[in-house]
């Protein structure tokens, strides 16, 4: 079972990746849309920004409820050529400061709505390592359910499908709001199949690359993890999946409301999934060695 003191951590990860994932899919997006009318997209930037900033300082103050002593995190930065954590704390620091330039550049003008897209990549950067340094800091020796390439293949699963979830969710919202946002269709219809791709990467993972307990042959005692739990990521992911593919299939042209309530609905199942993803993943702990 999962320590208590580990619920801030499972939020912070999740939270976090959401935010990264928020951007790497408005970059999908911008890339696959590129020749598309530019003045069409600037609410839509504005709002994954928004999204991107929001989520990533609800995680940052998460993650500080797991901390004994707060003010003692500074002293995390005296170990960068050493510690994982410390590079994901420059990280997060360094990621939340760019996406905030981003968005006043884009906003206000401050620095200058031209560095826009140069400062938007350096923040993509900063997010794509952070994932990759959160991964690392639990891949340790001694702890084998964790060092193993399924690591950071999860962290990266769940970057994409909550982002490009929560992107959903930002378009259904903008496109009700705006009728003439013409390229809502489009959009959605790319972040679909990335939501496709990732489920099944997903799900190889799971069946194929993660360690299962009961196969370690350990002589050390292991945690006790319920089916509950790997039944309920299972489950939902697959509810999630099947209820977005509902809606792609027969909703997706729809002047119902429906249509919306489904991408909720389905973006709902995929959280409560990887909620569920990331709760296996700390309570699987336990050490080898020393």
């Amino acid at each position: 079972m999962m320590n208590g003191n580990d619920w801030p951590l499972v939020f912070f990860t999740l939270i976090s990746q959401i935010s990264v994932g928020i951007l790497l899919s408005g970059f999908f997006l911008w890339i696959s849309l590129k020749n598309s009318d530019a003045s069409s997209l600037e609410i839509f930037k504005k709002l994954l920004l928004i999204a991107g900033l929001g989520t990533m300082v609800v995680a940052l103050i998460l993650s500080f409820l797991h901390l004994a002593n707060p003010q003692h995190a500074i002293y995390a930065f005296s170990n960068l050529r050493a510690s994982w954590l410390s590079r994901e704390i420059i990280l997060a620091s360094m990621y939340l400061l760019t996406l905030a330039i981003c968005f006043a550049s884009l906003q206000y003008n401050i620095p200058h709505r031209n560095l826009f897209g140069p400062i938007f990549l350096a923040s993509l950067i900063f997010g794509i390592f952070l994932v990759w340094s959160m991964a690392r800091v639990y891949m340790i020796p001694t702890v084998p359910l964790w060092n193993t390439p399924a690591t950071p293949i999860a962290f990266f699963h769940s970057t994409i499908i909550l982002g490009a979830g929560a992107t959903l969710v930002i378009l259904s919202l903008l496109a009700s709001k705006n009728p003439d946002f013409t390229l809502a269709e489009k959009m959605q219809s790319l972040l679909f199949y990335l939501i496709a791709i990732t489920v099944i990467i997903g799900l190889l993972n799971t069946f194929l690359l993660q360690p299962d307990i009961q196969t370690l042959g350990s002589s050390f005692p292991v945690p006790e993890v319920t089916s509950l739990w790997k039944n309920v990521r299972i489950v939902f992911l697959l509810a999630g999946f099947s209820i977005l593919t509902y809606w792609f299939a027969f909703q997706l042209s729809s002047e119902s409301g429906s249509s919306s309530v489904l991408i909720y609905l389905g973006t709902a199942c995929l959280l409560i999934s990887e909620i569920a993803a990331r709760y296996l993943f700390y309570a699987s702990y336990f050490r080898v060695g020393v």
